[in-house]
Parts: structure tokens; C-alpha cells; sequence
């Protein structure tokens, strides 16, 4: 397992490591949430010593369960994790070297308001200084770029089940959730999650000698969830038709969408498609109207784990297909 977690970790942050981490990219409540996040500063301080601009990718501070993983000029590393705990100012996680006992240390990770990270301070040892590494707030241009392609937190509102379908949204977060790493999403890479249904329309010759007796039953319709059925013309198939016999196939999906890049440098445009047989939903009464409030399990043959979680206001907020969870923008 932790082989598989790393070699993830490493492949997500190496495909990321020509860009920062913004500021606004991810907010934290609990220590927890940090698992699997790589952090990229854009600035580098010694206090009362310098202060200097980081290339993109020139550190990062990447945390799993167990390790923290620092890159960069003199402090590069495996950390061992001892403990992670929330503080005033945000967490702090108390550290020691893997291959050097002698060297125990800290990260402290601060927040805003928002619970927004805006800086770690990283100490190594009990002899070093504490430097502090911000993070950059999201260039102006970009914000507006993504504000309109991403699905923003309270944004997209889906009122009843069955008016999910036609729906698609574009999450900002994925998280590959067996292995808790985290993977903030660009626009570059054409992640969409879309709300199917399929119309088939299959005709076959009626028998004249039994047209009259079958006349009252020439259109059948096959769903795998209720519908509205006026959405199908069923009187102009019948006239248009009138020795045929009409048969409508409704069919339900989940289909994502992304273009994914492997170690090679190669892309390859994917697509998964989840057949959906019903939607089972449950609603937790003390969830607010900006909390996740109800959940809408797509259940199929399968019995693969597709869930779509709604805030009280009835607007997307988290989805969980098998082993990833997508996140809105603002979540």
C-alpha cells in the first residue's frame, strides 16, 4: 500500500509541478484533509535574514499519513510524522527525520479566516531556524478564466432526482481516495462529469393479421427510472409508423470525462460510463443549508459506489465514483 500511495503521490506531483498552489486552491477544517496535498510555495523567508521568490515546484511539502515529503535546497527529506494536531493558528505537525533521529522538527501550517492555507513554517531541527513559505494568491487573470469554466461551491442547483439528467458540471478537486492523494484539476485537463439518458427508439414490422388486436399496445416504453414521457413523441412515431411496432429505450448513465497524462509525457482523452438502474436517496434533517444535507446513490447492476452529494440549498457539492471523490470549486 504504501508503495502504490507514493508512486501516486510522486506521479501527481511531478505532473504538477510547473505550478504553484494558490492560495484559494483548497480549504482545511481538520488535520486530517492535509493528507495527501502537496503544497508548492511561491516565496521563501528567513526571518530577519531574506526573503526570496521560489520557481514553481523549486520546494514543495507533500503530506501523507505517516510522512512528510520536502523538496528543496537544504532541507530536502523524509519526515516522519509524530503527530498532527490543530492550533490556533491552524495545525502544526511535529516531525523527525527518517534517517536521522537527531533532526526533530515541526511544520506549521497557517490559515486564514477562510481555512485557507497562507503559509507553512517549516523547522528541521531544534538548531535551525524557523523559514516561513508562502503561498501566492491566484493571478487575476486565471481566477476569472476558471470562475467561469469550473463548477463553483452553491452554484449548480439540482431540485429532485429526476431532474438530474441533461446536468453537467466541471469539478476542481479530485481525490484518489483509497490512496488519500489530492489532485487540484486545470482547465487543460477537460474533467467533466455529465447526467445521461440515452433514447433508442427500435421499430419491427407488425403481423397484419394480428394488427387490430394488437393496436392498443404498438408503443411500449422501457425505463430504468421514472420519467417524463413527453419527452418522447410517441403519437408522431405511431402515425409516422403506422405498421411498425415502436419500441422506446430509455437508458441512464454517469459518464466522466479527462484527459489524463501519464510518467511518459503521453495524454490519452478517457471516458468512464456508469449505468444507472435507480437513485436511492437519503437526507440527514441536521445538515444546513451550506452543509452536505442529502445523498443521491446511483445504483446499478454492479454495485459500484457512485454518490452525489447536495448542501442544504440543493446545489452539488461532493461526488464519489468507486475510488475517487470530485470536488466542487470552493469546497
Amino acid at each position: 500500500m504504501k508503495t502504490n500511495l507514493m508512486f501516486i503521490f510522486l506521479a501527481v506531483a511531478t505532473w504538477a509541478q510547473a505550478q504553484h498552489s494558490y492560495l484559494s486552491d483548497r480549504r482545511f477544517f481538520t488535520p486530517d484533509e492535509l493528507i495527501g496535498y502537496d503544497f508548492k510555495p511561491s516565496m521563501k523567508e528567513v526571518p530577519n535574514e531574506k526573503k526570496e521568490e521560489l520557481d514553481p515546484g523549486e520546494y514543495s511539502f507533500g503530506i501523507t499519513h505517516t510522512n512528510l515529503y520536502v523538496k528543496g535546497e537544504g532541507l530536502e527529506g523524509v519526515y516522519n510524522i509524530n503527530n498532527m494536531q490543530p492550533e490556533d493558528f491552524g495545525f502544526k505537525l511535529t516531525l523527525m527525520n527518517a534517517r536521522d533521529a537527531r533532526l526533530q522538527g515541526h511544520l506549521k501550517v497557517i490559515l486564514n479566516k477562510y481555512n485557507m492555507v497562507e503559509a507553512l513554517i517549516f523547522k528541521r531541527s531544534p538548531t535551525d531556524k524557523e523559514t516561513i513559505f508562502y503561498l501566492p494568491a491566484i493571478p487575476s487573470k486565471l481566477k476569472d478564466e476558471e470562475k467561469a469554466y469550473f463548477t463553483d461551491r452553491g452554484e449548480l442547483v439540482i431540485e429532485e432526482p429526476d431532474s438530474i439528467w441533461g446536468k453537467k458540471f466541471y469539478p476542481f478537486f479530485r481525490i484518489h481516495t483509497d490512496d488519500r492523494v489530492q489532485e487540484r484539476l486545470r482547465m487543460k485537463d477537460s474533467t467533466s462529469i455529465s447526467f445521461v439518458e440515452e433514447i433508442t427508439i427500435e421499430e419491427k414490422d407488425v403481423n397484419k393479421k394480428k394488427k387490430d388486436k394488437d393496436k392498443e399496445s404498438v408503443v411500449t416504453a422501457t425505463d430504468s427510472l421514472v420519467v417524463d414521457e413527453a419527452t418522447v413523441p410517441v403519437d408522431s412515431v405511431m402515425l409516422t409508423n403506422p405498421d411498425k411496432k415502436v419500441k422506446i429505450i430509455k437508458e441512464y448513465f454517469v459518464v466522466v470525462r479527462s484527459i489524463v497524462q501519464y510518467d511518459d509525457g503521453m495524454k490519452e482523452d478517457k471516458t468512464w460510463k456508469y449505468p444507472v438502474k435507480r437513485i436511492s436517496e437519503k437526507e440527514d434533517k441536521q445538515a444546513g443549508a451550506q452543509e452536505e444535507r442529502y445523498q443521491w446513490e446511483f445504483v446499478n447492476d454492479k454495485k459500484e459506489n457512485i454518490i452525489l452529494y447536495l448542501n442544504g440549498d440543493h446545489t452539488v457539492s461532493t461526488m464519489i465514483i468507486n475510488d475517487k471523490t470530485y470536488k466542487m470549486r470552493g469546497v
